[in-house]
Protein backbone atom coordinates (compact mmCIF):
# COMPACT_ATOMS: atom_id res chain seq x y z
CA UNK A 1 0.00 0.00 0.00
CA UNK A 2 2.80 2.23 0.71
CA UNK A 3 4.31 1.85 -2.84
CA UNK A 4 1.32 2.45 -4.41
CA UNK A 5 0.80 5.97 -2.22
CA UNK A 6 4.36 6.74 -3.30
CA UNK A 7 3.49 5.92 -6.61
CA UNK A 8 0.50 8.76 -7.06
CA UNK A 9 2.55 11.04 -5.12
CA UNK A 10 5.24 10.97 -7.26
CA UNK A 11 2.79 10.81 -10.35
CA UNK A 12 0.84 14.12 -9.08
CA UNK A 13 3.75 16.15 -8.58
CA UNK A 14 4.82 14.93 -11.96
CA UNK A 15 1.67 16.16 -13.38
CA UNK A 16 1.32 19.44 -11.78
CA UNK A 17 5.21 20.60 -11.78
CA UNK A 18 4.50 20.34 -15.85
CA UNK A 19 4.75 23.97 -17.30
CA UNK A 20 5.43 25.26 -20.80
CA UNK A 21 5.61 28.07 -23.40
CA UNK A 22 1.78 28.81 -23.81
CA UNK A 23 1.09 30.40 -27.44
CA UNK A 24 -2.09 32.67 -28.70
CA UNK A 25 -2.92 33.66 -31.70
CA UNK A 26 -5.95 36.49 -31.69
CA UNK A 27 -8.42 36.84 -34.23
CA UNK A 28 -8.68 40.26 -36.36
CA UNK A 29 -11.63 41.50 -33.99
CA UNK A 30 -9.01 41.01 -30.50
CA UNK A 31 -6.25 42.99 -32.68
CA UNK A 32 -8.17 45.94 -32.78
CA UNK A 33 -7.59 49.22 -30.47
CA UNK A 34 -3.69 48.11 -29.53
CA UNK A 35 -5.06 45.70 -27.15
CA UNK A 36 -2.50 44.03 -25.21
CA UNK A 37 -2.91 40.06 -23.92
CA UNK A 38 -2.79 38.11 -20.32
CA UNK A 39 -3.20 34.81 -19.39
CA UNK A 40 -5.23 33.73 -16.42
CA UNK A 41 -3.80 30.70 -14.38
CA UNK A 42 -6.19 28.97 -11.86
CA UNK A 43 -6.63 25.79 -10.20
CA UNK A 44 -4.09 25.86 -7.92
CA UNK A 45 -4.68 29.60 -6.80
CA UNK A 46 -4.52 32.19 -9.10
CA UNK A 47 -1.60 34.04 -11.74
CA UNK A 48 -1.71 36.49 -13.82
CA UNK A 49 0.71 36.73 -16.61
CA UNK A 50 1.45 39.39 -19.12
CA UNK A 51 1.90 38.21 -22.76
CA UNK A 52 4.36 39.29 -25.13
CA UNK A 53 5.17 38.88 -29.00
CA UNK A 54 8.93 38.83 -28.55
CA UNK A 55 9.25 37.98 -32.32
CA UNK A 56 6.29 40.59 -34.04
CA UNK A 57 4.64 37.75 -35.93
CA UNK A 58 1.58 38.42 -34.14
CA UNK A 59 1.58 34.95 -31.87
CA UNK A 60 1.74 36.08 -28.15
CA UNK A 61 4.05 34.04 -26.02
CA UNK A 62 3.49 33.11 -22.09
CA UNK A 63 5.60 30.77 -19.57
CA UNK A 64 2.48 29.28 -17.62
CA UNK A 65 3.56 28.06 -14.14
CA UNK A 66 4.21 24.86 -12.78
CA UNK A 67 0.89 23.55 -11.08
CA UNK A 68 -1.69 25.46 -12.87
CA UNK A 69 -4.33 23.06 -14.81
CA UNK A 70 -6.18 25.90 -16.35
CA UNK A 71 -5.55 28.95 -18.31
CA UNK A 72 -8.14 31.93 -19.64
CA UNK A 73 -6.39 34.62 -22.09
CA UNK A 74 -8.04 37.65 -21.83
CA UNK A 75 -7.65 41.12 -24.18
CA UNK A 76 -6.92 43.89 -22.21
CA UNK A 77 -7.37 47.48 -21.89
CA UNK A 78 -4.08 48.77 -23.33
CA UNK A 79 -4.61 52.04 -21.13
CA UNK A 80 -3.43 50.16 -18.01
CA UNK A 81 -0.62 47.63 -16.97
CA UNK A 82 -2.14 45.90 -14.24
CA UNK A 83 -3.86 42.47 -15.26
CA UNK A 84 -7.02 41.91 -13.30
CA UNK A 85 -10.76 41.29 -14.16
CA UNK A 86 -11.52 45.32 -14.48
CA UNK A 87 -9.07 45.58 -17.10
CA UNK A 88 -10.18 42.63 -19.28
CA UNK A 89 -11.91 43.55 -22.14
CA UNK A 90 -12.74 40.08 -23.83
CA UNK A 91 -11.65 36.43 -22.99
CA UNK A 92 -11.39 32.57 -24.00
CA UNK A 93 -13.07 29.84 -21.99
CA UNK A 94 -11.70 28.08 -19.30
CA UNK A 95 -8.97 26.19 -21.26
CA UNK A 96 -6.85 23.17 -20.11
CA UNK A 97 -2.98 23.80 -20.14
CA UNK A 98 -1.31 21.11 -22.00
CA UNK A 99 0.71 18.45 -21.33
CA UNK A 100 0.46 17.03 -24.72
CA UNK A 101 2.81 19.51 -26.55
CA UNK A 102 -0.51 21.25 -28.17
CA UNK A 103 0.52 24.68 -26.81
CA UNK A 104 -0.91 27.32 -29.96
CA UNK A 105 -4.58 28.18 -29.13
CA UNK A 106 -6.45 30.30 -31.71
CA UNK A 107 -9.41 32.43 -31.04
CA UNK A 108 -11.35 31.83 -33.85
CA UNK A 109 -12.56 34.25 -36.60
CA UNK A 110 -15.59 36.62 -35.31
CA UNK A 111 -15.13 35.76 -31.39
CA UNK A 112 -15.29 38.00 -29.14
CA UNK A 113 -15.74 36.01 -25.56
CA UNK A 114 -15.97 32.48 -24.58
CA UNK A 115 -14.30 31.23 -26.88
CA UNK A 116 -13.60 27.11 -26.33
CA UNK A 117 -10.41 27.82 -28.54
CA UNK A 118 -8.52 25.10 -30.78
CA UNK A 119 -4.89 23.89 -30.29
CA UNK A 120 -2.81 21.76 -32.44
CA UNK A 121 0.94 20.76 -32.23
CA UNK A 122 3.45 23.66 -33.87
Amino acid sequence: MRKITLFFAVLFATMTAFSATLYLSPNANWKTDNARYAAYFFGNGDSWVSMTDSNSDGVYEVEAPAGYPNVIFCRMNPATTANNWNNKWNQTGDLKVPTDNKVKFVVPDGVWDGAGSTCWVE
